[in-house]
This record gives C-alpha cells, sequence and structure tokens, in this order.
C-alpha cells in the first residue's frame, strides 16, 4: 500500500456501507464484512466530504476553515485517514 497520494486524484467512499449518525459521529456497517467502523469529529466530516468525488487539497481546504490545523499537519492526517480508508475498502478513486 503506498503512503502516498498524488493531489489531484479524485477520492469517494464505497457505497456498500450502511452508515448512522451517532451524536454527530458516523458509525459505518460494511455488512459484507461484518465490520463495524466509529469515526471521530474529523474523520465523520471527512466521510461527509467523500460522499462525492473529491481530493485530497479539496478536503484539507475544508477542514482548515473549519479546525484549528495547520496545512501540513492536515495534509499528513489526511493522508494517513485515506489510506487507512483504502486499506479497509471503504474510499477508493472515482472513476
Amino acid at each position: 500500500m503506498s503512503t502516498t497520494i498524488p493531489p489531484d486524484i479524485q477520492l469517494i467512499r464505497s457505497r456498500h456501507l450502511l452508515e448512522a449518525d451517532v451524536s454527530g459521529e458516523i458509525v459505518a456497517l460494511d455488512v459484507e464484512k461484518g465490520q463495524c467502523y466509529g469515526m471521530n469529529t474529523v474523520a465523520s466530516r471527512v466521510w461527509s466530504l467523500l460522499s462525492k468525488p473529491v481530493s485530497i487539497d479539496e478536503i484539507c481546504s475544508e477542514l482548515l476553515e473549519e479546525f484549528d490545523v495547520d496545512s501540513s499537519t492536515c495534509r499528513e492526517q489526511i493522508t494517513a485517514l485515506i489510506i487507512d480508508l483504502q486499506a479497509e475498502g471503504l474510499v477508493q478513486a472515482s472513476a
């Protein structure tokens, strides 16, 4: 698995998950795997942004407006999150 994601690649969340908002955080269920995922506030916001094709740059641009974080930390942490989500099959490159 790559540890970098090209800045211009468009990402989108997988459509096969069931999800619910629980007190402002997303809980998602992959029925096929029988796996449940809990997302904190930031991950939940990223998940929301991934409802349509979006790049890491676009995600970070939104988060920099909403959270107290610097650009390089945002990019580093969001890239790591996306890589984790990809590894679980929850996010993919948009076709």
